[in-house]
């Protein structure tokens, strides 16, 4: 019996929009939009931030170094832009409130820094129905290592196979399934969450 959802937060409740993150840092630096992406995503520095390795401000100040940032900006500067990475998308709050309405339990499972983090708990919706958020940066785990979800089965005191999982990613699915998770790779160009679940939880 399906008794909780996990849903990812990139791409799935909200959407990810790294291009007008890089543009916005890009501002303050010799470097443009595109060579400030690469090395931004996708390596040890967001590696290190989104496993909690290093805080925040530590964060800014590697990204400032590496990019070649003008003096004058500063960590307030940064953190506003860096949140314009994530946008909201109605579509994924609306299978939040719709997997309450279910009664299952919700929880977010996310590859994020406390930064990011941040966005869920400025969408009331995000913030106040998941019951457990399992925060890579705070789990010390990145998906897809397997902890992360562990961490989330140990505090639910839940069954992967009680549990429906939501991720973009292909690879990230395959890893909670490998627990038992019953996972769905969302396409939020595409796809309708709120039908995805509905029918997930109708099959059992």
């Amino acid at each position: 019996m399906i008794k909780a959802v996990a849903f990812d937060l990139g791409n799935v409740l909200c959407r990810l929009d790294r291009d007008s993150c890089n543009e916005a840092l890009a501002v303050h630096s010799p470097l443009s939009a595109g060579e400030v992406g690469s090395l931004l995503w996708g390596g040890a520095l967001e590696h290190d931030s989104e496993t909690g390795r290093i805080d925040s401000r530590e964060y800014f100040k590697r990204i400032k170094e590496v990019i070649r940032g003008e003096k004058s900006w500063d960590y307030e500067q940064f953190s506003g832009e860096y949140m314009s990475a994530l946008v909201p998308h109605p579509p994924g709050e609306a299978a939040v409130e719709r997997a309450r309405e279910l009664g299952l339990r919700v929880f977010i499972v996310s590859n994020t820094s406390f930064l990011h983090s941040r966005f869920i708990f400025s969408r009331e919706v995000l913030a106040t129905i998941p019951e457990l958020y399992a925060f890579s940066y705070k789990v010390g785990v990145m998906k897809p290592g397997l902890d992360i979800w562990r961490w989330l089965l140990d505090r639910s005191a839940l069954a992967a196979q009680e549990c429906l999982y939501f991720d973009d990613v292909p690879a990230y699915c395959e890893a909670g399934a490998s627990l038992g998770f019953r996972a769905c790779v969302h396409d939020i160009a595409q796809g309708n969450l709120v039908k995805e679940l509905e029918t997930m939880v109708a099959s059992g």
